[in-house]
């Protein structure tokens, strides 16, 4: 079968990447990126399931009052009649799909989030404009769902909430966690070698944090990531590695506070050959996970299964994740985190099942079977 994949920038994210290598399991691939210059390529993506090439044509789409000039772009790219699903994004990459082709194929929603159904959650945090988007968010979210054959959503959290705010759809709602992608690139950036020292040596606490991030995300995300690694490297004597944020970064936001000598701030834009010895070498690795949507982090951690301790937010996430076993779930990471590094048991117990954990909910063969099951149901119906 032949599937068409229809996003914008969110095409890009890592977990969007491990769906395509999902779908080319099952059949060829073709994604359209809206929004960027013209351009053809072939995008070398990677995932558990190995290395797959996907053509992406991406195309210029300045919003819905050109949308029309988007279909006839596509319309002269590839035929949709040729495709048998087609995989979409929500917003332009939804109504796109529907002009394309009326209804004549299945159309999958790929959904990681209902703003309106967090708006309780995100003004706690801080975000008071969730407010005033609350029904604009409603009535979005029940456009994309209701011109879609089917509506797949990436965690717990937007499951149970889609199906409660749009009980009429519910039957077309299904949760499928995503896996892991990341595109194959053939430079590799270099990088100091006091960077590659420290990483080689190995054993260290790994986290990430941009601290170039602004407003609310930055209060509330960004900047008590950055003072958890501190404290767990002023507390300790292990080496710390802070990823994502340059010395500069630190520096602007924290002019008064001198990194330990043990925390190493590494910058940011090393690509995934670096990022995958970041992880295999590190002893355990820290996901605070903050507001309640898919984190492509904590995702990253299971994939390269490392002992993760993160936030109870991953129990309205992932609630098939067992404390303990697949990951350590913390209301104080600093001090547990301290105490979990002198556990050598339950490090290799977190070892196991932050790789169980991946296998068994987010693999791409996970979600080929799921898309499996889709196609069945379509053909089904028809």
């Amino acid at each position: 079968m032949r599937f068409l994949y229809i996003g914008s920038h969110d095409l890009l994210s890592r977990h969007e990447l491990g769906f395509l290598a999902s779908l080319s399991v099952l059949g060829s691939v073709n994604a359209i990126q809206l929004g960027g210059e013209t351009e053809i390529k072939k995008l070398r993506v990677g995932s558990d399931n190995g290395v797959w090439t996907v053509p992406l044509y991406r195309i210029p789409c300045e919003g819905i009052l050109h949308i029309h000039k988007c279909v006839n772009t596509i319309k002269r790219l590839v035929d949709p009649e040729e495709y048998g699903f087609i995989f979409v994004t929500p917003r332009m990459p939804t109504l796109t799909a529907n002009l394309l082709l009326n209804k004549r194929r299945p159309i999958v929603l790929r959904l990681w989030s209902v703003r309106a159904a967090k708006v309780i959650n995100n003004m706690l945090l801080g975000c008071y404009r969730d407010l005033l988007i609350f029904i604009p968010s409603v009535l979005a979210n029940l456009s994309y769902i209701s011109s879609s054959t089917f509506t797949m959503t990436l965690d717990n959290a937007t499951y149970m909430s889609a199906s409660k705010i749009y009980p009429v759809f519910a039957n077309r709602i299904i949760k499928v966690y995503p896996p892991y992608g990341y595109v194959i690139k053939n430079s590799i950036a270099t990088h100091e070698s006091k960077i590659l020292e420290i990483v080689d040596r190995g054993d260290y606490i790994l986290g990430f944090t941009i601290l170039s991030k602004k407003g609310v995300y930055f209060e509330v995300e960004a900047k008590p990531q950055a003072e958890t690694l501190y404290l767990l490297a002023k507390k300790s004597d292990i080496d710390v590695i802070l990823a994502g944020s340059t010395s500069e970064d630190w520096r602007r936001e924290f002019p008064y506070i001198e990194p330990p000598r043990n925390l190493h701030i590494i910058g940011r834009g090393f690509g995934d050959y670096l990022l995958e010895r970041l992880y295999r070498n590190a002893k355990m690795v820290v996901v605070p996970i903050t507001f309640l949507s898919i984190s492509n982090r904590f995702l990253e951690a299971l994939f390269y299964g490392k002992p993760v301790i993160t936030t109870g937010y991953v129990k309205y996430l992932h609630p098939e994740l067992i404390h303990g076993m697949h990951v350590y779930i913390s209301d104080n990471i600093v001090e547990d985190a301290l105490k979990l590094l002198k556990e050598e048991y339950m490090l290799k117990t977190l070892e196991q099942g932050a790789k169980e954990a991946y296998t068994k909910f987010f693999s791409t063969k996970h979600n080929a079977e799921a898309v499996k099951k889709l196609i069945f149901s379509a053909l089904h119906a028809l």
